[in-house]
């Protein structure tokens, strides 16, 4: 592991770096509140000292400018070695928008950066350092060792973008698209030392618009997200975070997707076609299509109806596909 301090820090974030990260938890039950306002409101917020772990994306950087907007003490943000070339370019200017960096997000407040290097061997004396209160981590795709998970006296605590105990795993929003869920959402839990297993601490379910691309669905998985975790923390306290078990009856796990994953059906709706192939097509894939015994790669979908053409209709490049209910239009090439 190697730590960066960042150069730009904020009142808040200078004053407590130049503390040592001491923040005195006299009279607080080991925390510390400070006043503060949202949307004009003012409230008094317990502020814990948080290790970030995340990576590139909206589902990592979302979260963390909403910890950071409610004034919650962000000590470290730990990400990949090779996730973010800003960990390794100073160049790289400073991005707080949605389409920004983790790492510059970090660095703009001055909130020292933790590279995890491979191969996945981490040593808890870095992130230990710190003393964390919690450490949370979202959209990382790697399985946190129990000397890692020890580290914080609260817990570990994951955002995972599915309704947990379903679609456990690295990529549940590619198989929840290819099922064709009807409600998405996004999950709070305790991290253990099973994948995605731990205790379920808050849920909210997410209605996903048809035509959503992948990053979209990211955004608005990652904003509801960082409201209830935000929302938990404000009215949890440390006895308040065990969360209830999950239901291993009800569990599934879905690795990574294979090649033939990409394969599309004319028994599915056209929905579930339509809004698969638009949330995964920015992955640079074809869709194989088998429709009267000949296979169409299907590059991209423009539309779906449920009323449409009982047969395939091929006008230039774009098909007009009959689906179980309705039709599909959708760019192709044949090979």
């Amino acid at each position: 592991m190697r730590t960066e301090q960042g150069a730009s820090q904020p009142t808040f974030y200078r004053w407590f770096h130049q503390s040592g990260g001491r923040i005195s938890h006299e009279r607080t039950c080991g925390f510390t509140c400070l006043p503060g306002y949202f949307n004009g409101i003012r409230w008094l917020t317990v502020v814990l000292k948080i290790i970030y772990i995340g990576s590139s994306g909206p589902l990592s950087l979302i979260p963390l400018q909403r910890l950071l907007d409610c004034g919650q003490a962000v000590v470290a943000v730990a990400l990949e070695a090779d996730d973010e070339p800003v960990l390794q370019d100073q160049r790289i200017p400073l991005l707080t928008t949605n389409h920004g960096s983790v790492a510059s997000l970090a660095r703009l407040h001055g909130i020292p950066l933790i590279e995890l290097s491979r191969p996945w061997v981490y040593s808890g004396g870095e992130m230990g350092r710190y003393a964390p209160d919690l450490i949370v981590v979202s959209c990382f795709a790697r399985k946190l060792p129990d000397s890692v998970l020890s580290i914080p006296h609260i817990g570990c605590f994951n955002l995972h973008p599915s309704l947990l105990p379903a679609y456990r795993g690295p990529v549940p929003l590619f198989w929840q698209f290819r099922a064709g869920v009807e409600i998405f959402g996004i999950t709070l839990h305790r991290m253990s030392s099973r994948l995605d297993a731990g205790n379920i601490v808050a849920q909210t379910g997410v209605a996903m618009p048809d035509g959503v691309s992948g990053r979209q669905a990211d955004v608005l998985l990652a904003e509801a997200g960082s409201e209830m975790l935000i929302h938990t923390l404000r009215k949890s306290g440390r006895d308040k975070l065990s969360g209830s078990a999950q239901d291993e009856g009800d569990a599934s796990y879905q690795g990574f997707p294979s090649a033939s994953d990409y394969t599309v059906s004319v028994s599915w709706s056209a929905q579930r076609l339509y809004n698969f192939i638009c949330a995964t097509r920015d992955r640079g894939v074809r869709y194989p299509c088998r429709i009267d015994n000949r296979i169409y790669w299907l590059l991209e979908a423009d539309a779906w109806q449920l009323t449409g053409e009982s047969r395939l209709v091929v006008n230039g490049n774009r098909l007009s596909i009959p689906c179980q209910r309705g039709s599909v239009t959708a760019r192709f090439q044949t090979d």
